[in-house]
Protein backbone atom coordinates (compact mmCIF):
# COMPACT_ATOMS: atom_id res chain seq x y z
CA UNK A 1 0.00 0.00 0.00
CA UNK A 2 1.60 3.35 -1.15
CA UNK A 3 0.82 5.95 1.20
CA UNK A 4 1.28 9.57 0.21
CA UNK A 5 2.57 12.82 1.19
CA UNK A 6 -0.16 14.39 2.36
CA UNK A 7 -2.05 11.96 3.96
CA UNK A 8 0.98 11.07 5.99
CA UNK A 9 1.07 15.50 6.57
CA UNK A 10 -2.22 15.25 7.11
CA UNK A 11 -2.45 12.28 9.97
CA UNK A 12 0.30 13.94 12.02
CA UNK A 13 -2.22 16.91 12.20
CA UNK A 14 -4.89 15.07 13.23
CA UNK A 15 -3.31 13.39 15.50
CA UNK A 16 -2.05 16.47 17.07
CA UNK A 17 -5.65 17.96 16.79
CA UNK A 18 -6.61 14.52 18.70
CA UNK A 19 -4.35 15.40 21.55
CA UNK A 20 -4.12 18.85 21.91
CA UNK A 21 -0.57 18.83 20.99
CA UNK A 22 1.02 22.39 19.44
CA UNK A 23 3.09 21.86 16.42
CA UNK A 24 6.12 24.03 15.18
CA UNK A 25 7.68 23.31 11.81
CA UNK A 26 11.49 24.13 11.63
CA UNK A 27 12.57 24.84 8.42
CA UNK A 28 13.94 22.48 5.73
CA UNK A 29 16.75 24.83 4.97
CA UNK A 30 18.33 23.83 7.92
CA UNK A 31 20.73 21.17 7.65
CA UNK A 32 20.41 19.48 11.25
CA UNK A 33 16.83 18.21 12.15
CA UNK A 34 15.93 19.49 15.65
CA UNK A 35 12.82 17.22 16.77
CA UNK A 36 11.52 17.58 19.88
CA UNK A 37 8.82 17.62 22.25
CA UNK A 38 7.66 19.37 25.26
CA UNK A 39 5.04 16.98 27.35
CA UNK A 40 4.55 19.50 29.85
CA UNK A 41 3.21 22.20 27.41
CA UNK A 42 1.99 19.67 24.92
CA UNK A 43 4.05 20.82 22.07
CA UNK A 44 6.36 19.58 19.41
CA UNK A 45 8.71 20.65 16.94
CA UNK A 46 9.35 18.71 13.56
CA UNK A 47 10.18 18.92 9.72
CA UNK A 48 7.16 19.32 7.41
CA UNK A 49 6.16 15.90 7.11
CA UNK A 50 8.09 15.52 3.25
CA UNK A 51 9.03 11.67 3.49
CA UNK A 52 8.38 8.92 5.37
CA UNK A 53 11.85 9.32 7.87
CA UNK A 54 10.07 12.68 8.72
CA UNK A 55 6.39 11.18 9.32
CA UNK A 56 7.78 8.75 11.89
CA UNK A 57 10.03 11.10 13.55
CA UNK A 58 6.90 13.43 13.98
CA UNK A 59 5.05 10.46 15.29
CA UNK A 60 7.83 9.51 17.66
CA UNK A 61 7.35 13.22 19.07
CA UNK A 62 3.79 12.78 19.63
CA UNK A 63 4.68 9.44 21.18
CA UNK A 64 6.62 11.29 23.86
CA UNK A 65 3.52 13.02 25.02
CA UNK A 66 0.64 10.58 24.73
CA UNK A 67 2.64 7.22 24.72
CA UNK A 68 3.31 4.58 27.26
CA UNK A 69 6.39 5.03 30.15
CA UNK A 70 7.20 8.60 29.41
CA UNK A 71 8.22 9.14 33.17
CA UNK A 72 10.84 6.16 32.80
CA UNK A 73 14.17 6.46 32.17
CA UNK A 74 15.73 7.84 28.96
CA UNK A 75 16.08 4.64 26.89
CA UNK A 76 12.40 3.36 28.05
CA UNK A 77 11.09 6.71 26.86
CA UNK A 78 12.84 7.10 23.44
CA UNK A 79 11.62 3.09 22.88
CA UNK A 80 7.99 3.70 23.62
CA UNK A 81 7.93 6.73 21.70
CA UNK A 82 9.05 4.63 19.02
CA UNK A 83 6.74 2.17 19.76
CA UNK A 84 3.66 4.51 19.83
CA UNK A 85 4.82 5.61 16.44
CA UNK A 86 5.44 2.28 14.78
CA UNK A 87 1.81 1.26 16.05
CA UNK A 88 -0.04 4.08 15.21
CA UNK A 89 2.01 4.73 11.57
CA UNK A 90 -0.16 4.88 8.38
CA UNK A 91 3.43 2.85 6.74
CA UNK A 92 5.96 1.58 8.52
CA UNK A 93 8.41 0.49 5.95
CA UNK A 94 12.23 -0.23 5.58
CA UNK A 95 13.01 3.65 6.20
CA UNK A 96 11.04 3.84 8.91
CA UNK A 97 12.71 1.18 11.00
CA UNK A 98 16.13 2.38 9.65
CA UNK A 99 14.90 6.11 11.09
CA UNK A 100 14.60 4.20 14.36
CA UNK A 101 17.85 2.09 14.78
CA UNK A 102 19.69 5.29 13.93
CA UNK A 103 18.14 7.12 16.60
CA UNK A 104 18.15 4.30 18.87
CA UNK A 105 21.63 3.37 18.29
CA UNK A 106 22.12 7.43 19.10
CA UNK A 107 20.90 6.68 22.81
CA UNK A 108 22.90 3.66 22.97
CA UNK A 109 20.26 1.08 23.56
CA UNK A 110 20.74 -2.18 25.10
CA UNK A 111 19.85 -5.64 24.02
CA UNK A 112 17.15 -5.50 26.52
CA UNK A 113 15.43 -2.77 24.49
CA UNK A 114 16.26 -4.61 20.77
CA UNK A 115 14.64 -7.42 22.59
CA UNK A 116 11.62 -5.78 23.66
CA UNK A 117 10.97 -4.24 20.26
CA UNK A 118 11.83 -8.00 18.75
CA UNK A 119 8.82 -8.99 20.95
CA UNK A 120 6.47 -6.23 20.25
CA UNK A 121 7.16 -6.78 16.29
CA UNK A 122 8.04 -9.72 15.89
CA UNK A 123 11.50 -8.46 13.91
CA UNK A 124 15.51 -9.64 14.25
CA UNK A 125 17.34 -7.05 16.56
Amino acid sequence: MTVKRIEMALHVQELCARNNITVSYQSLQDEVPQYYANPASRHINIRPTKNTGYYVSALHEIGHIVGKFQDRSLLTRELWAWVYARRNALVWNDTAERIMRQAMDSYGWTDKQKNRWGELFNVVG
